[in-house]
């Protein structure tokens, strides 16, 4: 019994059972106050500078822990979401860090170049999860679609 309930589990973190209803996307306040977290708890650790503890590190798992909360959640295109900030993370991190000037310490500017990823991946998942849900078009009533039932005949 317990199997099958851990099944469950990890089926409804894929796919939804049928009729939930989406969450909707996570409050623009509760992501800014995501974001200056991030932006502090990075830049404070990089300021330690513990060798074991990146702060870049940390704003890439802030950011993933956000999405598969999303995800747990049943928000709307999550999905396409995480995997667009996680590219979008990826994609502004190396650019940034191939960009920035090499006068900077190493610690500081992967630092930055992980603020520059997490802030640009986690716009781009607040964006998607805002796109409005695609709806199948029903054509206007007795106007034929050409495809199979009576009307087409």
């Amino acid at each position: 019994m317990q199997k099958h309930a851990i099944v469950q589990h990890i089926t409804r973190f894929f796919w939804p059972w049928h009729g939930a209803r989406r969450q909707p996307p996570t409050s623009a306040r509760r992501l800014v106050g995501l974001w200056l977290f991030a932006l502090a708890f990075g830049a404070g650790f990089t300021a330690l500078g513990w060798d074991d503890v990146d702060g870049s590190f940390l704003m890439a798992l802030l950011l993933l822990f956000h999405l598969v909360d999303d995800i747990s959640d049943g928000v709307r295109h999550r999905w396409p979401a995480a995997l667009a900030a996680i590219a979008a993370l990826w994609s502004a991190t190396r650019f940034t860090n191939a960009a920035l000037p090499d006068s900077l310490d190493n610690a500081w500017a992967q630092s930055i170049a992980a603020a520059v990823g997490f802030t640009l991946g986690l716009a781009v998942s607040a964006a998607v999860t805002r796109l409005p849900e695609r709806r199948p078009r029903r054509p206007a009533d007795g106007h034929d679609t050409g495809f199979g039932g009576e009307d087409s005949r």
